[in-house]
């Protein structure tokens, strides 16, 4: 489903957002989510992504963002987003 093929990516970017700031998680693993991240779609490029391509031929069937994010009593989510700066862990 179109909501649900959204819903992975900006959850997957959450994720690794998760990941990279808990400090509890091996330095490694940590590093490794901050290296994806930054080559991972944001919710910028999810947004993008879907209007560029919602009547084309190339059309992959993505709903709008906004449509995918969690309800509002899941604060714990943070998608990842163009302004998300991650820091290199094991820096100041």
């Amino acid at each position: 489903m179109p909501d649900e093929r959204t819903r992975a990516l900006l959850w997957a970017g959450g994720f690794l957002v998760d990941i990279a700031q808990d400090e509890s998680l091996p330095l490694p693993l940590r590093r490794r989510a901050v290296t994806i991240a930054r080559h991972f779609p944001t919710i910028e490029d999810v947004s993008w992504i879907v209007e560029s391509l919602r009547d084309s031929v190339l059309s992959i069937g993505m709903a709008s963002p906004e449509s995918a994010l969690p309800e509002e009593g899941d604060r714990d989510f943070i998608p990842l987003r163009h302004a998300t700066r991650l820091r290199w862990p094991g820096e100041g």
